[in-house]
């Protein structure tokens, strides 16, 4: 299914990319140009590449009035002009400092003037984008920092135009895969409602969908280190393979040690569940299929489903639920609304008396 993504501009940012200033300068290499040309086709990009030009043109001016030297200008002068009689060397030095002086106090006005537009169109610059995906779609992208990003379905992900100051930091609401490019001087850090998530190159995924009875990281190789909003002295540190699991409704973290491969399989396509709480289950799938998908039975809302699913759909998916877990559905077929768009299917889940449960036990770790 195509993805689709919404981009928002907003009256903040940090600078222009550093892949656009190599681009700009003309030093960028093929990735550099690359991401410089996906990132131009966007016609507010482009507004904003043209500002930037001419910013760097009225740099280059100014760095050119900076060259400019009164004292040197002065002592060329003297030599040029050095006379035997003091008087007469005095007389001609004020007028040459006079002239001299002119050309500098215009050329100050006109460095002020300059500065003062420079000011104005840096402020136009000032962007914040945001990167929404629609239940059902997913989207692959790269930050200004050349970080690689994988956002799953139903999510949201917002990230300043270029990362200036001693850190990189965004923003999550869903879901989303992060390879980290690489600079230790400045932490690249996930913020979500609950947690942040700081890296400096490595690759995790983060799962923080709001109205979600659980958080997780899942780290995939390097480290992270994760601080709880609420209570910041709260730092922990994962290792690879391993998952922080944060409960949003009593607050607590557990540890556990997972197939890190199967978590981020979502990235290629694949839906794999190991020993999944049902709950879980039926909000994967309704965001993966833009579905209402809802327990009308509290029994099963607990229990463990371990099961893969490729390119099936979702009709096709709760048949084969039937087959394998102790329920009963019911669905209802898609309409056309007022506005043309489709409703989303509705899907019903119940437990099949006919089924016993054999509930698994959690085999999370301690808690932290």
């Amino acid at each position: 299914m195509p993805s689709y993504t919404r981009i928002k501009y907003m009256e903040t940012h940090e600078h222009i990319p550093d892949f656009l200033m190599a681009y700009l300068s003309g030093v960028a290499n093929e990735d550099q140009k690359q991401l410089a040309i996906e990132w131009l086709k966007n016609p507010e990009n482009n507004r904003i590449y043209q500002q930037f030009k001419k910013i760097d043109s009225l740099t280059a001016d100014l760095n050119l009035l900076s060259q400019f030297d009164l004292e040197d200008g002065k002592q060329q002068v003297q030599r040029k002009y050095r006379v035997k009689k003091v008087v007469f060397l005095s007389v001609w030095m004020q007028r040459i400092a006079a002239v001299l002086f002119i050309p500098v106090l215009l050329g100050g006005i006109w460095y002020y003037l300059q500065q003062n537009e420079l000011r104005k169109e840096l402020n136009v610059l000032m962007v914040t984008q945001e990167i929404v995906t629609q239940p059902g779609t997913k989207t692959h992208l790269f930050l200004p920092d050349s970080t690689e990003v994988w956002l799953n379905a139903a999510s949201s992900l917002k990230f300043p135009s270029a990362f200036a100051g001693n850190e990189r930091r965004i923003t999550l609401n869903g879901e989303a895969i992060f390879k980290v490019y690489k600079n230790k001087k400045k932490p690249f850090i996930v913020g979500t409602s609950s947690m942040e998530v700081e890296a400096v190159g490595t690759e995790f995924d983060v799962s923080a969908y709001s109205g979600d009875l659980k958080f997780s990281t899942t780290l995939a190789e390097g480290k992270v280190k994760i601080t709880d909003l609420i209570k910041p002295d709260n730092v922990m540190f994962i290792e690879p393979g391993s998952q922080l699991n944060y409960d949003t409704q009593n607050m607590t973290y557990k540890s556990e040690m997972v197939k890190v491969q199967d978590v981020i399989a979502w990235r290629d396509g694949v839906l794999i569940f190991n020993e999944t709480p049902f709950y879980e289950v039926a909000a994967k799938l309704g965001r993966w299929f833009n579905a209402d998908i809802k327990i009308n039975d509290q029994s099963i809302v607990n229990y463990r489903f371990t099961g893969t699913f490729t390119s099936e759909s979702l009709d096709q998916v709760m048949e084969l639920l039937t087959l394998s877990t102790p329920i009963n559905y019911s669905s209802s077929k898609r309409k056309i609304l007022d506005n043309r768009n489709f409703s989303k299917q509705e899907i019903r889940i119940w437990k099949n008396p006919n089924v016993k449960i054999n509930q698994k036990k959690d085999k999370t770790l301690p808690m932290i």
